[in-house]
């Protein structure tokens, strides 16, 4: 079997996005809407969990959470963490293929399933259609799916590509089919992007309650290095994204958070 593509950025994730500036400002915006819909002793399933970041945080608000990826080096980051933190009473961690999801594989019924920063990107058409299928099943009535998603279009990404000439690269998300996303040097990754009425569609089975932008004025995390030389402009942008929370700046930011519902009882 082949590696997993994030095996070879496991050790460096943190370094490169978690801990950057602008990925800490991103992060803390979809932190922010989760914490309007938390309870402590929710029971959370966490897809595409990384290095464990949110399982952490989710963790200390009281949850109980299954945090699982699909690559080994990314799970044992994030177990070792809970581990350090000394949260493994409430973060359990799970090497998992969310194409192969299914109750008798991660138990459940959940109060929330997080899937946080693309990791939805890396599934195509197909496969989130068959993720659609499984996932009444695995959160309770009422229960919420809450993703945040690569779009379409972001003003930033189309701007600087522009401007450097690498005009293909400006207009990637536009793509219907996979594009090869860079990871380093030596790896890439097959990435589909969706519009939030995509997202709406391939999810039918579950009930759309919410939409909000992730670095509509916050910059993508590739220009990091750039703004961590100029926080005046950075703490500028974070000021405009946290005010800036409508559905409409979401078609045109780097990211979108979108809640569903499970109506189902």
């Amino acid at each position: 079997m082949a590696q997993p593509p994030f095996d070879a950025v496991a050790d460096a994730y943190d370094r490169q996005f978690t801990h950057t500036e602008v990925g800490r400002r991103q992060r803390n915006i979809v932190l922010a809407c989760l914490e309007t819909l938390l309870r402590p002793g929710d029971e959370v399933l966490e897809l595409n969990g990384g290095t464990g970041e949110d399982a952490l945080w989710l963790a200390r608000q009281g949850c109980r959470v299954l945090s699982t990826d699909l690559s080994p080096g990314m799970v044992a980051v994030a177990a070792a963490k809970a581990q350090q933190a000394g949260l493994t009473h409430q973060i359990q961690t799970q090497v998992l293929d969310m194409r192969q999801l299914a109750p008798a594989a991660v138990g459940g019924p959940f109060d929330l399933i997080l899937s946080d920063f693309g990791g939805l990107n890396c599934l195509s058409p197909a496969e989130l259609q068959q993720l659609n299928g499984v996932l009444p099943a695995l959160l309770k009535p009422g229960g919420l799916l809450v993703a945040v998603v690569m779009g379409r279009f972001c003003w930033w990404e189309s701007l600087y590509f522009f401007a450097k000439g690498k005009f293909r690269t400006a207009l990637r998300r536009q793509s219907k089919m996979a594009v090869p996303a860079r990871l380093n040097a030596d790896q890439n990754v097959d990435t589909w992007y969706y519009s939030p009425a995509e997202t709406c569609r391939l999810f039918a089975g579950l009930e759309p309650q919410d939409i909000q932008p992730v670095g509509f004025w916050l910059p993508p995390s590739y220009l990091d290095p750039w703004f961590a030389r100029r926080r005046g402009w950075l703490n500028l942008l974070d000021r405009l994204e946290k005010k800036c929370r409508s559905r409409h700046w979401a078609r045109a930011a780097d990211h979108f958070l979108i809640v569903f519902k499970n109506n189902r009882g």
